[in-house]
């Protein structure tokens, strides 16, 4: 996610089923006795009861948001069916959840704030549920064995929900746009709402043909029926669940070139602001590029972005393989646009396929993707100096900044605002260009390959970073870790040139 932050000039993006196998022993051959042999053919064979069942937690244990995400299964695939009726503002939805019970379940939880729910099935089989504030709970027929795969079957429908962070935005033209971190996904979907949890999406939309629907992944089917069009997005690597969107509305799907390793990009635009956007996101083969020489391989099978219509919302956030932008936050001819573009480019690495464990360790997605801005300006002007940047940047800082950059990276918080703050982004930031002053360009670079390499389609915490990196370098950096996120002033370790 990003917020716009202008320093001297330079734009800082801130912002089951079971089955009963026979056992058969290996036949022995015994030498011919005249001892009895006692005869055990009768004898019972004997059996253990699986444990019983347990609820799973409410929760997956986030230190910021304990109630986020719940715990006893692993999702595998989501797949969503969903028509959209612009006139009331509702949809009828089908939403079918493969999980993998990491516990004996008799009871089991998904996180859902809007939406009635019609009716539920475990494996074929109707299921009791209720609901309690932002939970979904569901009583399947029979506990669900650890370490079995279940399939549940959720038919609901009504108006979708909005949170503090998105969820389900109605746009102009009867559209709609359906996004949010960190909670927005249980706006519109029952979900494991916790990026810990990441899996596989479909999503199928039913819509009036006049609109266009754009999702994650790669758009595999099209069908047209008279009045209304159904289109359908497969995603076939992990994703974690704010980094699932869905926009409908008065769009153009625009061919937005493709990478030199041969990623292709598709861009969803207003359709009243093609030519200005083509031209504000016309760099985005030549930053993949520069970005697959420090990061390694993009992660994905496709790229783009998605310019909100109508919705001024002042962010933009990195949503796998297609990242969206509030009406304004790009375009217009503005400069910083680049910068603002090159950070959700990067997110796609950090915070997309390298995702969080904790939602504490947001820095290690906000960080990188800015300090990614000041790599793709490295990229653009060779030689040039970013630790003179930086102390220019410093120098330039408001006192307001200045002071917020004092904030340890450790004190972000659950309260409105206080997750995003400005410190994650810019401190976080200079921490890596500290850390990369102290094990130099070589085994900094190797630090970044390998950290996208090691943690591709999973989920790392900042102590997996620290580990990492003292690996690579050779070097303990306890006390440089500990200054850059913890001190309440931040180090002044750049000087003043």
């Amino acid at each position: 996610m990003i917020r716009r932050l202008v320093i001297a000039g330079v734009a800082l993006a801130l912002v089951g089923c079971s089955s009963e196998v026979s056992r058969v022993g290996p036949t022995t051959l015994v030498a011919p006795s005249t001892t009895a042999v006692p005869d055990t053919s009768a004898a019972p064979r004997q059996t253990v009861a699986p444990e019983p069942g347990s609820a799973g937690a409410d929760g997956a244990g986030d230190v910021l948001f304990p109630t986020a995400g719940n715990g006893g299964y692993d999702v595998q695939s989501y797949d969503i069916t969903l028509s959209w009726d612009p006139a009331s503002g509702t949809i009828e939805e089908t939403v079918e959840i493969v999980a993998l019970a990491t516990q004996s379940l008799s009871q089991f939880n998904l996180d859902l704030l809007a939406l009635d729910v019609a009716g539920v099935q475990v494996d074929g089989a109707t299921a009791s549920f209720s609901r309690t504030e932002a939970e979904l709970v569901i009583d399947p027929p029979e506990d669900l064995v650890d370490g079995s795969t279940f399939t549940t079957m959720i038919e609901l429908s009504g108006v979708p929900g909005e949170t503090e962070s998105g969820g389900w935005l109605r746009g102009p033209n009867g559209g709609a746009l359906a996004l949010g971190e960190p909670d927005g996904a249980a706006g519109w979907f029952p979900v494991n709402d916790h990026p810990s949890d990441k899996a596989i999406y479909t999503l199928t939309v039913t819509a009036p043909s006049e609109l266009t629907v754009a999702s994650n992944g790669v758009l595999s089917d099209k069908v047209v029926d008279g009045s209304t069009t159904t289109w359908t997005y497969t995603n076939t690597q992990p994703q974690a669940s704010y980094l699932t969107a869905l926009a409908i509305g008065d769009y153009q799907i625009v061919d937005g070139g493709t990478s030199a390793s041969g990623v292709p990009i598709r861009n969803v635009f207003p359709t009243d602001r093609v030519d200005e956007l083509t031209s504000a996101f016309a760099r985005q083969p030549q930053t993949i590029d520069a970005f697959e020489q420090r990061f390694g391989p993009y992660p994905f099978e496709v790229y783009g972005a998605l310019v909100a219509d109508g919705l001024d919302f002042p962010w933009a956030l990195e949503i796998q393989t297609m990242s969206v932008f509030g009406a304004f936050v790009v375009g217009g001819g503005d400069p910083d646009d680049d910068w603002v573009i090159a950070h959700e480019l990067a997110h796609q690495w950090f915070g997309d396929s390298v995702s969080l464990e904790q939602w504490n360790d947001i820095w290690l997605n906000e960080g990188f993707a800015s300090y990614a801005e000041q790599l793709w300006a490295e990229s653009q002007q060779p030689g040039l100096d970013l630790t003179q940047r930086i102390r220019d940047e410093l120098a330039a800082a408001p006192s307001r900044l200045v002071a917020a950059l004092n904030e340890p990276l450790t004190s972000v918080t659950a309260e409105p605002g206080g997750l995003f703050i400005a410190t994650v982004y810019i401190r976080g930031s200079y921490l890596l260009h500290a850390l990369r002053l102290e094990i130099g360009d070589d085994d900094f670079q190797t630090l970044l390959l390998e950290w996208t390499a090691t943690y591709r389609n999973g989920n790392a915490s900042t102590a997996d970073f620290i580990a990492l990196a003292e690996e690579t370098s050779g070097e303990q950096l306890d006390d440089l870790f500990d200054r850059w996120l913890n001190a309440t002033t931040m180090p002044d370790e750049f000087g003043s040139g």
